[in-house]
């Protein structure tokens, strides 16, 4: 239930983010949590593909943001 919560509150909030939260979902809870009984794997996983992945993307959106306050919005 968690990573479907996580699913649809991404979905709703912030559907960029999809394109981490659901391979994460799917790799970390669906095959590793649920199909191989591997619960805290999963949830490692998951958290790496969720959190510490879009994080290695930051100066790409950092730049944008600098755009956009050079250029007044």
């Amino acid at each position: 239930m968690l990573y479907t919560a996580a699913v649809a509150w991404c979905a709703y909030q912030l559907p960029d983010s999809l394109l981490f939260v659901v391979p994460g979902a799917v790799l970390g809870g669906g095959v590793l949590h649920v199909w191989r009984g591997r619960p805290w794997l999963g949830l490692l996983v998951f958290a790496i593909m969720v959190v510490a992945v879009p994080v290695l993307l930051w100066p790409s959106m950092l730049t944008g943001t600098y755009a956009d306050l050079r250029d007044g919005f």
